[in-house]
């Protein structure tokens, strides 16, 4: 599996033109109503790889206080009205294939207050994005109170996964499905463990875990991480679902390899 690292490494000359590109656009545009812009997304993680069916470069755009222009004001008509946010297409170049998308994620500007109300993986995404314009260095100063919340959140979400993984496994709920031979629902909930346990993962990074369509792939790239991460999370996978034997082997080695090392983290490595 090549992971984020080594496609950051293979895309590297890629995105730097891509970057210089969308620099070069929003240093264009008319900022009367907008306060600052992120860029977000693969591109600002470093891992855009647009394959055969092509890509768009994340971008968050919030507008100044009291604004009530719309994307549409800013940068024209939705091109792809089906896509959640409001793309356009922009020009790198002459040719066609110099063609370049822009999906905008169009909100007020992001405060303390409301940040704390989002979902997690919606701050997560807020959070990897590269200030690319900040008028006032607005954003800056709430980014300084975001950090703060997020030590005290993730330490807070670390204690909540990690008693859910133990009441999981706990001798009450384990023997209710042993006496009834649901060996299908102890790997189930096996599996859900092994869900919290990585996002215990991403907590003790002192980072929010991502959305579902990336959450196993990243935290390959996570600083701290239980030894021989990827085999031990391949082994994981192995089930047969119908199998106590294979259930025990599953449980053995989830708790000896992978929940002895939450259990012994320190949030002062972090």
């Amino acid at each position: 599996m090549q992971d984020k690292n080594q496609i950051a490494e293979q895309q590297k000359s890629f995105i730097e033109k891509t970057v210089n590109a969308v620099k070069t656009f929003i240093s264009s545009l008319d900022k009367t109503h907008i306060q600052t812009v992120l860029l977000a997304g693969s591109t600002a993680r470093g891992d855009f790889f647009p394959g055969e069916y092509g890509g768009m470069v994340d971008l968050i755009v919030m507008r100044r206080k009291n604004s009530r222009a719309t994307a549409e004001d800013i940068f024209g008509a939705n091109q792809e009205p089906f896509i959640p946010y409001h793309c356009i297409k922009i020009a790198e170049g002459a040719a066609k294939k110099d063609e370049l998308w822009l999906e905008i994620d169009f909100r007020d500007a992001v405060t303390l207050e409301n940040f704390e109300k989002l979902e997690e993986p919606r701050k997560f995404s807020i959070l990897e994005g590269k200030i690319l314009y900040d008028d006032g260095d607005a954003y800056k100063s709430e980014l300084a109170k975001i950090l703060e919340l997020q030590k005290t959140e993730t330490a807070r979400l670390f204690d909540g996964a990690m008693g859910y993984i133990n009441y999981l496994l706990g001798d009450y709920k384990t023997d209710r499905w042993y006496r009834r031979g649901a060996f299908v629902q102890l790997h189930e909930n096996l599996n859900t463990a092994i869900r919290a346990a990585v996002k215990c993962l991403y907590y003790i990074n002192r980072s929010y875990q991502p959305a579902e369509d990336r959450f196993f792939y990243y935290s390959y790239t996570l600083q701290n991480l239980p030894g021989n991460y990827e085999k031990l999370m391949t082994e994981l996978a192995k089930q047969q679902i119908d199998s106590c034997e294979d259930y025990l082997r599953r449980e053995k080695l989830f708790k000896e390899n992978f929940l002895k090392y939450l259990e012994t983290f320190s949030f002062q490595q972090a």
